[in-house]
């Protein structure tokens, strides 16, 4: 089994969250006009702000092996650009071309950005990956932790080949914020990706979206796209 996840490593769990067989059924006659209300208004106070900056952790559960995997990091993302550090990973993507340095093995590896978004989840999509590509069911209050929240079911409308049936958004509906997004995945494992901290045009590091080989000394570059 190969997983994938921007959060998650080694490469093979960072670049692919593939898991396999399940059936959507009819759930998709319950949707909710309301879900996309909601959904709306959050995607344009995201529009609104140049980047944004958030630190997270993300836990992988799964259920199969009884595994868990529980990481921290840091996410920047402008448009369709981001820059994330996991643990000693840096993920950088300038919208066309995916770095991922594994300072470990002092290697960096290249790859489409598209390639890698269909793969798994897109990190520049992860507040507003609702905009394409889902059916969106609005659940209703829901308690996470010590807080009510918000949840929001999406669907993907895709192939059947799509690693994951079903994505939980759970939102502060008066902030307007994602708290939580959990990844249900086809073959019983989940990712839960929580939102520790959030501020709108939060400054990236220097030459962020871009992989610059001289701030990565010695890396050996390892080129997938061909």
């Amino acid at each position: 089994m190969t997983h994938s996840s921007f959060f998650f490593g080694p490469r093979q769990v960072l670049l692919s969250l593939l898991v396999s067989g399940f059936s959507l059924g009819n759930v998709f006659s319950q949707e909710d006009p309301s879900a996309d209300i909601l959904l709306a208004k959050i995607s344009e106070k995201m529009q609104g702000y140049e980047a944004v900056h958030a630190e997270y952790e993300s836990k992988m559960i799964d259920r199969q092996s009884d595994f868990e995997m529980v990481q921290t990091g840091e996410v920047w993302v402008q448009g369709e650009r981001y820059h994330l550090e996991l643990g000693e990973y840096t993920i950088i993507c300038d919208g066309q071309t995916v770095w991922t340095y594994e300072p470990e093995m002092g290697e960096c590896y290249v790859d489409d950005a598209e390639t890698i978004a269909e793969d798994g989840i897109d990190p520049a999509r992860m507040f507003t990956i609702w905009e394409e590509g889902f059916k969106k069911v609005l659940k209703g209050p829901q308690r996470l932790g010590d807080v009510t929240l918000t949840r929001v079911d999406l669907y993907p409308t895709g192939s059947e080949e799509q690693g994951y049936h079903t994505i939980q958004c759970f939102i502060d509906e008066s902030a307007l914020e994602l708290v939580q997004l959990v990844v249900k995945g086809r073959d019983g494992t989940d990712v839960e990706y929580t939102i520790l901290k959030m501020e709108g045009n939060g400054d990236a590091p220097k030459d962020g979206f871009t992989f610059e080989l001289g701030n990565y000394p010695g890396a050996t570059i390892i080129d997938n796209r061909f």
